[in-house]
């Protein structure tokens, strides 16, 4: 379907009458993707938080990329300067006109649709000229940060070659308005601590951060009948990307030395070298291995009752963990590194047993002791399902964002 037409006056919902004691305000939600097109969950979760917004009577408008027309409240006229199906790379001229041409789209959307403020989402791809034409609005504006994407509109820094100081130059001279030399952010909220503290050690100031923890509508992950229970043979999972970079092929290493009977479900995609990776080391196991590939998020509560325990190995600073929080919600006991934004709320012993990150050992220590204990396996599944009550579902999540929206529309 074509996509949405320049100069086409965006239509939005009808904004329901303001209720006594509470502010009701237009949104302008910016995104570089937005359902039903997908990198993965934060998409997902943007377009929950759209949804639960405009249910609570604030008007919606959603400004993206992508093709799809058939909602008129979701505006996609803006362009990705390097489609996803590519490799990153960097491409100042590429970028320059699509910051430009982002600029001007977002420019006319905001005079069409008069938001009382705007909320962005990821940047990444976008370029910055969104979030600049925001800024220049003169209305209030927040940037949510998910992971340290924002780190790609850094200036480049120089170093032995005369192509790296070429770069700085140029980033400092022409192509300064791309970057974040540019100007500061506007308010930010990144979703854990730990995002924050990397961006700051990388350069990125953020003068106006919130911590807002994400969350998951635990309704859709009901509680398994028995949690923490293990089958015969036990039934192991991972679900996340297939990256090096997550250690997936640490947890076949791992499982190969298990001495007790179990099966691995692994659910994701990823560059295909890696995958070809991991199926060979797969073939060589006598333990059976299923790759189930990249599924529907709808798929997802069913596949982890299913299963006994969720492995998480990422070796890289996780910036969250939602794919915790589903397993946890649903009653499985989490073996994971902690070293990212999931440590945050995960506790060794508590309601995890945490594993140091590239260690295959630690990984099997941790396989093997749940097993021989499974009552540590049912008291971290009923643990864990509590964080998620208590701390870490979707209204809680949109309560704090609502709070701070509003606060900035009355500013």
């Amino acid at each position: 379907m074509p996509a949405a037409g320049r100069g086409v006056e965006p239509r939005t919902q009808t904004l329901p009458e303001i209720q006594l004691g509470r502010v009701l305000v237009r949104i302008l939600i910016i995104s570089n993707l937005y359902p039903p097109e997908i990198l993965g969950g934060y998409e997902i979760l943007c377009e929950q938080v759209c949804l639960d917004l405009a249910e609570r009577g604030h008007q919606i408008h959603v400004l993206t990329t992508g093709e799809d027309s058939s909602r008129p409240e979701v505006d996609r006229r803006l362009r990705l300067y390097l489609p996803f199906s590519l490799r990153a790379r960097k491409d100042r001229l590429r970028s320059l006109l699509t910051h430009w041409s982002n600029y001007r789209q977002t420019d006319e959307v905001i005079k069409a649709v008069q938001p009382d403020v705007i909320f962005c989402w990821s940047q990444l791809r976008l370029t910055l000229g969104a979030l600049r034409a925001a800024q220049a609005s003169n209305r209030p504006v927040l940037y949510t940060i998910n992971d340290e994407n924002v780190v790609s509109y850094l200036p480049s820094i120089p170093g032995r070659s005369l192509r790296s100081w070429l770069g700085w130059l140029l980033d400092h001279t022409l192509f300064r308005g791309i970057t974040l030399l540019a100007g500061p952010l506007p308010p930010t909220t990144t979703i854990s601590c730990k995002v924050a503290e990397n961006l700051a050690r990388q350069g990125v100031g953020l003068p106006d951060n919130r911590v807002i923890y994400q969350g998951i509508p635990i309704e859709q992950f009901p509680l398994k009948e028995e949690p923490g229970a293990l089958s015969q043979p036990t039934k192991l999972l991972y679900a996340g990307q297939l990256h090096p970079y997550k250690g997936v092929h640490r947890v076949l290493e791992a499982v190969a030395l298990v001495k007790h009977p179990v099966t691995l479900s692994v659910a994701g995609d990823g560059p295909e070298d890696y995958k070809a990776h991991l199926l060979k080391l797969a073939e060589g196991m006598d333990v059976e291995v299923t790759f189930h590939g990249r599924l529907p998020h709808s798929q997802l509560p069913a596949l982890y009752r299913d299963h006994d325990i969720f492995i998480f190995p990422s070796i890289w600073e996780e910036p969250f963990g939602l794919t915790h929080l589903e397993a946890m919600a649903s009653g499985l006991p989490v073996i994971s590194t902690v070293n990212g934004g999931q440590g945050e709320f995960l506790n060794h012993q508590q309601n995890c047993l945490a594993i140091q990150p590239d260690d295959t050992d630690s990984i099997h220590q941790a396989l093997e002791r749940l097993i021989d204990e499974p009552e540590l396996a049912a008291s971290l599944a009923l643990a864990g399902r509590r964080t998620v009550e208590e701390r870490f579902t979707t209204g809680r999540y949109i309560d704090e964002l609502e709070e701070l929206l509003e606060e900035l529309a009355r500013r």
